[in-house]
């Protein structure tokens, strides 16, 4: 009895520990997105496959203008610097204030760090479920059982924290 009790509180101790490892990723993409959010943003325009593109902050109105149009929000845009280059105007001849230049990382990053993250969750999936079959397999013919975690309670668990995930990669993306 000693023996299975010591097995059947490894297995639990391992799928609580997967439990942990799930919400840490979760986590860590959530820190992720939001310091270096700006620099994964595949979809914008220009963004390309294999080389990170450079973009500049244009001003595009003056301080008399923005003072008539109340109902203008922005004073500026994010261009791409080889668009300023091809134009002649690099930098910006109507910005008035310091040159803020922003990287957006390659496509081919993003789609490797959303790949890379998505098969990372479901390894933990796979060997959580592994693990609680385990756990539930050690007393399976004892009327004197533990408590027991059925996997259908787990995988909620697991599932909420997926959804949570891919949010996240959501908004990291765009």
């Amino acid at each position: 009895m000693r023996d299975k009790m010591l097995d059947h509180l490894y297995h639990r101790s391992r799928v609580d520990a997967q439990i942990t490892g799930n919400i840490c990723l979760v986590a860590i993409v959530g820190v992720l997105a939001l310091t270096l959010g700006e620099q994964f943003e595949p979809f914008r325009y220009g963004a390309n496959w294999f080389e990170p593109v450079r973009l500049v902050w244009v001003e595009t109105m003056a301080d008399s203008d923005v003072r008539n149009t109340a109902n203008q929000t922005g004073r500026g845009t994010w261009v791409l610097e080889q668009t300023l280059h091809v134009a002649g105007n690099f930098p910006p001849a109507q910005n008035r204030g310091p040159l803020f230049v922003r990287v957006i990382r390659p496509v081919s990053l993003s789609v490797v760090l959303v790949i890379g993250t998505l098969a990372i969750a479901y390894f933990i999936y796979a060997s959580a479920r592994r693990q609680t079959r385990l756990m539930n397999a050690v007393f399976a013919n004892d009327s004197d059982m533990p408590y027991q975690r059925r996997w259908e309670e787990i995988r909620v668990t697991f599932w909420a924290l997926d959804v949570t995930l891919a949010f996240i990669l959501f908004f990291l993306l765009m």
